[in-house]
């Protein structure tokens, strides 16, 4: 079996997906968290950026890209070249939420509650809008795509997470996201996984 290291700091951000996956397929992996940046870490890093991850003793950045690679790996990218497409349709628009959130959210210092405010009445609501529309176009009951648990409902997860950190009833509205969600938390793997993780600044 390949040896796996995650490198990224210590919270959850854009390696929590990749924690994910490896937890619903049961893969052990090294979960390297940065204390210390720069550092040497900085140097260290592919793009000298955070995160990255080594197969084998290979340095691999661009967390979407290499997340996908081990999405395929582990049976969780789609059954078929179209099932595989429309997953990739729904973590791209995940992305765009999650993206949204980072440079609105995330690195606002100022005015912060009428950053948050505005982002969750735009920004998220259109981008969640779209996504449930996506899910009730390629999904079934409880599954962003198919009928089977692919990296896009675990994408799905961690993103709205985050989101509904801001607001505790904004998802009451999308009950395709809300059932992935339920699917995703009885998981076994996952639900021992999300019970035992660290809290985290981020």
């Amino acid at each position: 079996m390949p040896s796996y290291k995650l490198t990224y700091f210590n919270g959850r951000g854009r390696a929590e997906l990749t924690r994910l996956i490896f937890s619903a397929a049961g893969v052990p992996f090294q979960d390297e968290r940065v204390t210390d940046w720069p550092g040497t870490a900085k140097a260290e890093a592919p793009l000298g950026q955070l995160p990255y991850l080594t197969v084998d003793g290979e340095k691999i950045p661009q967390s979407i890209a290499y997340t996908r690679m081990l999405a395929k790996r582990f049976n969780m990218a789609g059954n078929d070249e179209l099932e595989q497409v429309k997953t990739d349709v729904v973590v791209d628009t995940v992305n765009d939420l999650q993206n949204a959130y980072y440079l609105k959210v995330f690195k606002a210092t100022e005015n912060r509650d009428t950053v948050i405010s505005k982002f969750l009445t735009e920004d998220a609501l259109v981008n969640l809008e779209r996504i449930e529309k996506l899910v009730n176009l390629y999904g079934s009951e409880g599954f962003s795509v198919g009928n089977s648990l692919k990296w896009s409902d675990l994408h799905l997860y961690d993103v709205t997470s985050i989101i509904l950190t801001l607001s505790e009833d904004i998802l009451n509205k999308f009950p395709k996201i809300l059932a992935v969600r339920r699917t995703v938390e009885s998981n076994e793997k996952l639900a021992a996984y999300l019970k035992a993780r660290p809290e985290t600044p981020f």
